[in-house]
């Protein structure tokens, strides 16, 4: 008996110009652990599509198989695939054959996944890179002296780092040798705060591994990076200041992707054996291939720490989702930032307000997001890997240690704070 199954498409307007056709849909196709390439082929020739690229684990057993295809945008293929209705309508659920090498269907969309969170105005001007705030569709930051830490304008130890505790860490571990994925824009190789710290990556939407294929041409995962392992006493330092990156291109200079791309910036690093990735990157749609993603990255033994989100409303995706760490951002007074996303998902909270990193051309600037909140848990994440745990979950995995080590922050509800703030001196004791 042949099964049927309601596909759920949401119809996502796009920020960012697609790369396909009128007349066809972009899809991604995942397929059931192992199905060979023949069957798959079969698939795509019954809607009459056309393959464009194809995600495939690197383990012996295949356990996540995708295909990104052009299918003809027309009411027979829907009828067919069940992936749209004849209407072309928004959110629309229809009824189709369901092929039974296939897991889940669902529109390839492209987003600007970074959320600008709002600039805190004052006076005084912070050191920044306006070309490169522009190019994050950032303003520059301005904050007068009550409203602004002064670590964060100048020290080589931002109020972030100092205010996790990572400096009292580091006679015990520096997070040395951890392989830590940044999928993100990239990352500034130039940078010299940054000099001899990437050790490669992979530029996801060139599907190139091509050493400078993943330079930062937005700033945003330079910003990352320095708040995660900058080595750089006279400049700037970060939580795990020996941790060894990898820079995963997923977004263009505009900070925008395909939602394919991010998901196999996410397979290439469980694939090539990252143990911590940092997603400082959302959207507020779900994606079951995502989380099918996140799945095998965790069964590889990748711990994923995502950014909660900036609308300050609910976490978005991947965020969202049990296989990561959703990190919520405060400002230097302990409290939620304002643009902060909170909910029931928020695992921690951490400093995301005038955060002080390295950026493009050699620069450094002041941004504020639970962008730059959640790399200062992937610092500690790293610490904690750093001493043998493995793993996101189990007595010997990296969430239970960061749970040790945290505490809840007075006067922020669970929703806000998840586990409360992590104290790095903690880790090690």
């Amino acid at each position: 008996m042949k099964k049927v199954l309601a596909l759920w498409i949401a119809l996502i307007a796009l920020t960012a110009g697609s790369s396909w056709s009128a007349n066809t849909k972009r899809v991604i196709i995942t397929f059931k652990a192992g199905t060979p390439a023949a069957a798959r082929a079969k698939v795509l020739s019954g809607i009459k599509g056309t393959a464009v690229s194809t995600i495939e684990s690197n383990d012996q057993e295949k356990k996540f198989i995708a295909v990104v295809a052009d299918v003809p945008a027309t009411p027979k293929a829907a009828a067919v695939f069940g992936a749209f209705d004849a209407g072309g309508s928004a959110g629309a659920s229809v009824t189709a054959q369901d092929d039974p090498s296939v897991a889940s269907v669902e529109e390839d969309f492209t987003a600007k996944w970074i959320e600008n969170a709002p600039a805190t105005l004052g006076e005084a001007p912070f050191i920044n890179n306006g070309a490169a705030l522009g190019a994050l569709g950032l303003q520059s930051f301005k904050a007068s002296g009550s409203a602004v830490h002064p670590a964060s304008i100048h020290s080589a130890y931002p109020w972030g780092i100092t205010r996790v505790k990572a400096p009292s860490a580091w006679d015990y571990t520096q997070g040395e040798k951890v392989r830590v994925a940044i999928i993100d824009t990239g990352i500034d190789l130039r940078h010299k705060s940054l000099q001899g710290k990437v050790d490669g990556g992979y530029n996801a939407i060139t599907d190139s591994e091509a050493d400078g294929s993943y330079q930062d041409d937005n700033g945003h995962g330079t910003h990352v990076a320095g708040t995660i392992a900058a080595n750089d006493p006279e400049h700037l330092m970060g939580v795990a200041p020996k941790a060894r990156l990898y820079a995963v291109k997923v977004l263009d200079a505009d900070g925008s992707g395909s939602l394919s791309d991010v998901i196999k910036g996410i397979v290439w690093a469980a694939d090539h054996g990252m143990q911590v990735a940092n997603m400082s990157l959302g959207s507020a749609n779900p994606s079951d291939t995502m989380q099918r993603a996140l799945r095998y990255a965790k069964a590889r033994g990748l711990v994923v720490v995502a950014a909660a989100g900036n609308s300050g409303g609910a976490v978005g995706y991947p965020g969202a989702y049990p296989e990561t760490i959703a990190v919520a951002a405060s400002d230097w007074n302990d409290k939620i930032a304002s643009f902060s996303s909170r909910g029931p998902q928020v695992k921690f909270i951490a400093p995301g307000v005038s955060v002080y990193s390295s950026m493009l051309g050699g620069d450094y600037a002041t941004l504020s997001g639970t962008s730059m909140a959640a790399p200062h848990v992937t610092g500690l994440a790293a610490l904690v890997v750093s001493q043998g745990y493995r793993g996101l979950d189990g007595p010997d995995g990296v969430l239970a240690q960061l749970q040790k080590a945290a505490k809840s922050v007075e006067g922020l509800s669970a929703e806000e704070q998840g586990l409360g703030m992590i104290d790095a001196g903690k880790l090690v004791r």
